[in-house]
């Protein structure tokens, strides 16, 4: 007990040793006791900071090259580390020469639309493509986007192959700048007429249109819908044409106006404009409208023929100026008596003398409108024919003592 005493007194720090305690410090000569225990310093946040990025840093060089040159186990495991890390995942789906890395990548993706699209439209191994293409199966807008613009055809038609949605494939059709997606798309869309117009009508692709069209052959409605309704030129001609053999089904004025103006088909324009013979003003858009001469004479013809029925001035004023037969114009001008306007304009414009002399005659009681053709006439001989009248005294006496009367 003694001994144990001792040795507790022998070791017993002094007083200042102990008021230094009391303060936390040590006196100079307890500082380095190996008896006396030592405060730890504080941990400051930057020591933690490089304590964590420290194994990171050495972790990453070694998962590099665990990726490029490991076991295949250890590389897949490396792979599945690295889930969330959208970059690097890209990274090895396009350029891995492993392919197990590169699928795996593409799963750890978890449905990234933008990284998916971005691989199926650059990489350059199809088998990785095709899995990015698979994952955006159920994702329309990235398949549009991969099928109009991805560098490799089989990726396009892959997206083409997986959508179902008929605007999603009319935009493809109508957009894509590539020939292959396109007629995919458009092929695909065969059994849906509504689909087919609207690339018909919104295609900048002239090919295109016509390919649509050659799938609406058999849909007598929206060729007809497109014979009147269609932007383009080539798409109005083209359905007026696949209408030829069904020009007798129809019954819209406006459609069959339609294919006796613009259609290549004689045999349909003619057949139209015989639907159109009760319709005096379809027949005259025809006749001012046409490119074709056998369309326009047709439709004069017809309207001649229509005289005794017509009672509106400017189209009887049409067959008396224009009407290749006398006795038509003639009868037009007849009339046309007491409609003053429409005799000037006849005795002004046609080309036929006989036309211009019979409406003269019918305006002799009407000297303001003799002056206008003695004026505005395009031809010497009824200029000085309408001026002859207007000078003849009884009839100058006449219009002076009107204009007299109205000072």
């Amino acid at each position: 007990m003694a001994t144990s005493y001792s040795r507790r007194v022998a070791f017993r720090p002094t007083h200042e040793a102990e008021e230094d305690i009391f303060t936390g410090e040590y006196g100079p000569h307890h500082r380095d006791d190996p008896r006396i225990r030592k405060e730890k310093p504080p941990i400051s946040k930057s020591n933690l900071v490089s304590f964590h990025r420290a194994p990171d840093r050495h972790s990453f060089a070694h998962l590099a090259k665990v990726l490029v040159s490991g076991e295949r186990t250890a590389m897949l495991d490396a792979v599945d580390r690295l889930k969330g890390r959208t970059r690097i995942l890209v990274e090895l789906a396009c350029f891995s020469n492993f392919q197990f890395v590169r699928l795996a990548a593409i799963s750890n993706l978890n449905g990234d639309s933008e990284a998916l699209a971005d691989i199926a439209k650059y990489c350059q191994y199809e088998d990785t493509r095709a899995a990015a293409v698979d994952d955006l199966a159920s994702n329309k807008e990235s398949l549009i986007d991969i099928a109009c613009s991805a560098l490799f055809k089989d990726t396009r038609l892959h997206s083409v192959s997986l959508l179902s949605d008929s605007h999603a494939l009319a935009k493809v059709a109508s957009h894509s700048p590539n020939a292959d997606s396109r007629g995919a798309a458009v092929e695909k869309l065969s059994s849906n007429p509504a689909a087919l117009k609207k690339v018909s009508e919104d295609s900048p692709y002239k090919s295109t249109r016509a390919d649509a069209l050659r799938s609406l052959a058999s849909d007598v409605a929206a060729l007809a819908s497109l014979v009147i309704h269609a932007r383009h030129p080539d798409v109005k001609k083209s359905a007026a044409s696949m209408l030829s053999e069904h020009v007798e089904e129809l019954e819209d004025v406006e459609t069959l106006t339609e294919i006796a103006k613009i259609s290549p088909n004689a045999d349909s324009r003619y057949l139209a404009m015989g639907r159109l013979w009760q319709h005096p003003w379809a027949l005259r858009k025809v006749f001012s409208e046409s490119r074709f001469k056998d369309a326009r004479s047709t439709a004069l013809m017809l309207l001649s023929d229509m005289v005794p029925k017509l009672d509106d001035a400017d189209l009887l004023a049409e067959v008396a100026m224009l009407s290749p037969y006398r006795d038509c114009r003639a009868a037009a001008i007849d009339r046309l008596v007491g409609q003053s306007n429409a005799l000037l304009t006849v005795a002004s414009k046609s080309k036929f003398r006989d036309a211009r002399q019979l409406a003269l005659d019918k305006l002799k009681g009407d000297v303001t409108a003799l002056k206008s053709v003695s004026r505005l006439s395009k031809y010497k001989d009824t200029r000085a024919q309408a001026h002859k009248i207007v000078a003849q005294p009884q009839t100058f006496e006449a219009e002076l003592t009107r204009i007299l009367g109205g000072v």
